[in-house]
């Protein structure tokens, strides 16, 4: 396949590169997602790339999900390993990359997670992954949250992102006005209850605060209940990734 397509133009790789920066991607209202695990997701959850870059080394897994999404209209283009590097924020680039429009944000439903000043883009990313792998509905990003469409939130997704609904920019305090009927729970480092007392509970949103703030005391105004992960045995605190998919998981079961 590679040998048949039209090099990526030096114009448009430039604004793929460009992409790294987030005054760019708001302006152009998309982002890069790379690899074929992360392309593949998205080629299921029936994404359109607006382009797609295939490095001439490319697996045959990488060269099928970009026939793919070039039956499905979306320009395919090759490039060499120096191109890619340029293209790609990894260290290592991957050898498929596509350039994705902002995702559609839905309507809240039955299982939100909310992201409190959750700033480093690994611990965002790995969040939305174990909310869509225990069941989750939606992961609401508030104030201070690395931006989702960063690309090491989207590498840290693994794909994730495009089978959830994912709102960003949000004002948590307006939204957890519309939860005023159902549990609005807080994770707390210590003083709440278990994690398992949410098992069973059909509707609730949780909130998650960073390691170093926790949830910010205006919100906690607004929760109906606390749950706190048992053990530290002189450790100060749990990474908030890590932190959030034990409470996940004893939510989910």
């Amino acid at each position: 396949m590679n040998e048949s397509l039209l090099r990526c133009p030096h114009n448009l790789r430039n604004e793929i590169r460009e992409l790294r920066r987030s005054a760019q991607r708001e302006q152009d209202r998309l982002f890069i997602a790379e690899g074929p695990h992360v392309c593949g997701d998205f080629l299921l959850a029936g994404v359109k790339p607006y382009a797609v870059v295939l490095r001439d080394d490319a697996s045959e897994e990488s060269k099928e999900i970009a026939r793919m999404f070039g039956l499905r209209g979306s320009d395919v283009f090759g490039s060499g390993h120096k191109d890619m590097n340029l293209m790609s924020d990894a260290i290592a680039s991957q050898d498929i990359l596509i350039v994705v429009p902002f995702l559609e944000e839905r309507a809240l439903g039955k299982r939100v997670v909310m992201l409190d000043g959750v700033s480093d883009p690994g611990n965002v990313g790995t969040i939305i992954r174990s909310a869509s792998w225990f069941g989750f509905t939606d992961v609401v990003l508030g104030d201070g949250c690395a931006d989702v469409y960063n690309p090491k939130v989207v590498r840290s997704t693994a794909g994730a992102m495009c089978r959830m609904n994912i709102r960003r920019k949000c004002t948590l305090l307006e939204v957890l006005d519309g939860f005023a009927n159902v549990p609005r729970v807080a994770a707390v480092a210590r003083g709440g209850s278990l994690p398992s007392s949410l098992q069973g509970i059909p509707e609730f949103a949780i909130v998650i605060g960073s390691e170093a703030h926790g949830v910010k005391p205006a919100l906690m105004q607004k929760m109906s209940m606390t749950v706190t992960i048992p053990g530290g045995n002189g450790t100060e605190s749990l990474n908030a990734a890590i932190a959030s998919a034990i409470i996940l998981y004893e939510a989910s079961r």
